[in-house]
């Protein structure tokens, strides 16, 4: 993947070279860049479990 710093004017301009450059990748490619994208966000933000764990003793809860 090519890495080079551009600067738009307008976000219509950046949309439609962002589009022209979809447009040269393959489906596989797309995937595997929204795979390293998606890795790299695990990174950073790290998925917490969100489920509790609830004990019933005597009657009475606690978690």
């Amino acid at each position: 993947m090519e890495r080079k710093i551009k600067i738009f004017k307008t976000s219509e301009e950046q949309e439609a070279y962002t589009l022209q450059q979809q447009s040269k990748t393959t489906p596989l490619e797309r995937f595997r860049n929204l795979f390293y994208m998606q890795q790299l966000s695990k990174k950073f933000h790290s998925v917490k479990n969100s489920t509790r764990k609830i004990t019933v003793h005597h009657g009475y809860f606690t978690s």
